[in-house]
């Protein structure tokens, strides 16, 4: 269910006259307070804070301009199926195509993938066609509450928040989407980045000569592993490096990996880590794959070109 107010149309051409004024602000030096619908500003610092917390970096590089979305007009109310809570929550959001053609350019429908960076180290690199494909979008706030949800983690319900934006997509019709749970729903998005997989995976990737179990098994992880976990130095932060300096494959038993990789809450009591997601295709055949992945990748070892970032904790 979604409903527009007002149309998109109007949202960007408001939105396009901001962006002249964000680009003059950043040019000058300064992006503070800069935003996609310029705000009311004391120039205090705490207001200066809460607007720095509100933004939302779009395009690579510490320069990159921040965009406050809770500003802009065209604002949607759209009901999806959460799947943290398992039912129907309305959001207020931003159409996700428009506003990526907006403020990234044509260059991000070329691109292999988009790479939503939250607060907390997590990365979570969404393809692109699935954003042409299917219908997402960039809640800003929560109808009839606080913008949070309650979040499953480790056997327990924990009340997470959500700001600056939670990328929510269209599930209720879709069944493709609704299959796959809470795949490609990162929170806490604090950057949007553009990125080509020859590029983002040259160090993640296995060797040419590896079997095409190991191949897609690479698939497999870069989706659902690669958002947490980085192998070689390349990936998310906020769980475990898993192949340097030590394999994860040389230290954990196959049989255990897998039902780790499967389920973990039947091995490790109160873990965060979700698993496989239950509903993708060919499950079963993608937990050998993976596993296969990471067999071979111990034998193709790089140390990581920087020290790993201590991951913020409380989000993901």
């Amino acid at each position: 269910m979604i409903t527009h107010r007002p149309h998109t149309a109007a949202w960007a051409a408001r939105a396009r006259r901001a962006l002249i004024g964000v680009l003059l602000c950043h040019a000058l030096g300064s992006t503070v307070g800069c935003s996609l619908e310029p705000a009311d500003r004391d120039g205090t610092e705490a207001t200066q804070a809460a607007a720095s917390a509100r933004g939302i970096r779009f395009g690579a590089g510490a320069n990159a301009p921040e965009w406050d979305l809770t500003q802009g007009p065209g604002l949607t109310t759209v009901a999806v199926h959460e799947p943290y809570e398992d039912r129907e929550v309305r959001f207020e959001a931003v159409p996700a195509v428009a506003l990526f053609d907006l403020l990234l350019g044509d260059a991000w429908r070329r691109a292999d993938e988009l790479v939503f960076e939250c607060a907390d180290g997590y990365r979570a690199a969404v393809p692109t066609a699935r954003f042409l494909e299917h219908q997402a979008y960039l809640a800003v706030a929560r109808v009839g509450g606080d913008f949070a949800i309650d979040k499953p983690v480790g056997g327990a319900v924990t009340r997470v928040a959500l700001a600056p934006a939670y990328l929510i997509w269209e599930n209720q019709r879709d069944s493709v989407v609704r299959s796959e749970g809470d795949w490609g729903w990162p929170y806490q998005i604090v950057g949007v980045t553009v990125a080509m997989a020859s590029e983002r995976y040259a160090r993640m990737a296995p060797p040419p000569d590896a079997g095409a179990d190991a191949q897609r098994g690479f698939g497999v992880f870069r989706r659902y592993c690669s958002r947490c976990h980085a192998i070689n130095g390349e990936g998310g932060t906020l769980g475990p490096e898993l192949n340097y300096p030590a394999s994860v494959t040389e230290y954990v038993e196959p049989t255990w990996l897998r039902r780790w990789i499967d389920a973990p809450l039947t091995v490790r009591h109160g873990t965060p880590m979700p698993g496989l997601p239950p509903g993708i295709p060919d499950r079963e055949a993608a937990l050998r794959d993976v596993i296969a992945y990471l067999t071979v990748m111990a034998g193709h070892k790089l140390a990581p070109a920087e020290p790993p970032a201590p991951p913020v904790p409380g989000a993901h």
